[in-house]
């Protein structure tokens, strides 16, 4: 089985949520409501693996929101990163940091980095946005191999993995009807690609250690590769308030599969309403 990415490829799952001033006011605003999520936001998960019926926890994920200027502009710096436990490193050792920065006002990314350490494999790509030339300017470097650049036409509110998560929580849901796709284009692995999200309605749901949580369900296509199998079998559960984060995830994988759940959250925005039992 390759374990590759299992790790990293969580911080895409949500999906699977300007370098200059005059660039974002030549372009409408992709989210047209109050931001869900503020500087200072921080939410942690932990990954399950499920093979032949166990289920261990592996690692964890992060989110983290921070206020930062680039190119002159006050921008958010969005960080997800991954990380295995200690009792799994000798086995199959993760330190992912995914950033992207956007600009609040019209939550378009400026800029984006993935630093990839999985077992000794390295990898560090960046992607550059130019909205007013629709452009995106990647460097791509795998391993010890030369570094490669390329050129994306870059179509209106594209996303990279890790804006396009937090995009997600400031869809407007009541536009859609339950079982309608949500489509959302991303640049993933130096390619531009479709994905969508399928709104399935409200319920309840308990996360373990945190409470019982009423939620917004969808479910999501993913993209085949080491990791998934490709198909629209991702499930996400988010908090049916203001807030929108994700309490719950779970993914099929070539081999098994794997679970995020909610642990800890901080910074939010608004009350966390949509919990109606804490279980702490």
């Amino acid at each position: 089985m390759k374990k590759k990415q299992i790790i990293g490829m969580m911080l895409a799952l949500g999906v699977m949520f300007m370098l200059s001033a005059h660039w974002a006011g030549a372009q409408n605003r992709c989210v047209e409501k109050e931001l869900s999520f503020q500087s200072g936001e921080e939410i942690d998960y932990v990954i399950t693996y499920n093979w032949f019926l166990v289920w261990t926890d592996v690692g964890k994920v992060k989110f983290e929101v921070r206020d930062t200027t680039m190119y002159d502009r006050n921008l958010y710096q969005l960080i997800g990163t991954g990380t295995t436990f200690s009792f799994y490193d000798w086995f199959f050792q993760v330190y992912d940091v995914y950033q992207s920065w956007i600009d609040p006002e019209t939550f378009r990314p400026v800029y984006y980095h993935r630093d990839v350490d999985e077992d000794g494999y390295l990898m560090d790509i960046k992607y550059w946005y130019n909205h007013t030339q629709n452009k995106v300017y990647s460097r791509v470097q795998k391993r010890s191999k030369p570094a490669y650049r390329d050129t994306l036409t870059l179509p209106n509110c594209t996303f990279d993995v890790m804006s396009v998560i937090y995009y997600a929580r400031n869809i407007d849901f009541e536009k859609y009807e339950i079982d309608q796709k949500i489509p959302l284009k991303i640049v993933l692995d130096n390619e531009l690609t479709d994905v969508y999200l399928r709104y399935k309605g409200k319920e309840e749901r308990k996360v373990r250690g945190v409470g019982r949580f009423k939620t917004l369900k969808f479910t999501g296509s993913l993209i085949a590769g080491d990791v998934f199998q490709g198909g629209e079998d991702l499930v996400i559960w988010v908090s049916d308030d203001e807030n929108r984060i994700p309490l719950w995830i779970e993914a099929p994988i070539i081999v098994g599969k794997i679970k995020a759940r909610l642990v800890g959250y901080k910074g939010l925005k608004y009350p966390l309403s949509s919990l109606i039992e804490s279980f702490e």
